[in-house]
């Protein structure tokens, strides 16, 4: 857990910018971990049409998240996760669990674009397709097999997320997507009771729910 004097050490010797675009999606985890920690950075927020006009070529690889650390670029959701992890004592135990919290976001990566991104991108128009027949014939078989993956994670942790040690930064990517799911997708909290669990536990800490007072929800573009 980040302490009161680490997290000032850190806020008065380096400055943060997260450019994401102006809804949670990838970038969320990465506000909630700054404001967890109490560390302050600039949450530039792009629209989509400056996006497309002005940033996209300007990031390092044509994508946000990008993290401006002192001037330096740091793109991908989590390279910014773990390094931020690691400065804010969110990156597991000892060496071990941090090994192990890389090789289960590596995995859920992996579901995510090839079970969950093309889905997402034809209910945003991005992608042409028949979301429907991709939901009800790669969606919901592949959440079938793959999500009991992480909810044994959590039921081995034994304290209602997922790994044994406490809060990581697994949880903030994991809950975040987890209550995202149950938002856009029908019956998966009844499908999936343990990752509401999870989910319910991560935003019910004081320092989560005291961001979302203050930000509403934006799951998605408008």
């Amino acid at each position: 857990m980040a302490t009161a004097k680490m997290t000032k050490h850190i806020a008065n010797m380096t400055k943060y910018k997260l450019y994401y675009l102006n809804f949670e999606g990838r970038g969320e985890p990465i506000r909630l971990l700054f404001h967890y920690a109490g560390v302050p950075f600039e949450d530039c927020r792009i629209g989509v049409q400056d996006w497309k006009d002005t940033w996209k070529t300007k990031m390092p690889f044509g994508r946000v998240p990008v993290l401006e650390i002192d001037g330096v670029m740091l793109p991908e959701s989590h390279a910014i996760g773990r390094y931020l992890a690691k400065k804010f004592g969110l990156a597991g135990a000892d060496d071990l669990e941090a090994a192990q919290i890389d090789a289960l976001l590596s995995h859920f990566e992996e579901f995510f674009k090839e079970s969950i991104e093309p889905m997402l991108a034809m209910m945003a128009g991005f992608k042409e397709g028949d979301k429907d027949k991709f939901y009800n014939e790669k969606f919901l078989p592949d959440t079938a097999r793959e999500l009991p993956k992480f909810e044994k994670y959590i039921q081995d942790a034994g304290n209602g997320l997922h790994f044994k040690s406490g809060l990581t930064w697994a949880d903030f990517q994991l809950c975040h997507f987890w209550a995202f799911s149950g938002y856009v997708f029908p019956g998966f909290f009844e499908r999936h009771p343990i990752l509401k669990q999870a989910a319910d536990k991560f935003y019910g800490l004081p320092k989560i729910k005291e961001y979302y007072e203050k930000h509403a929800h934006k799951y998605l573009l408008s």
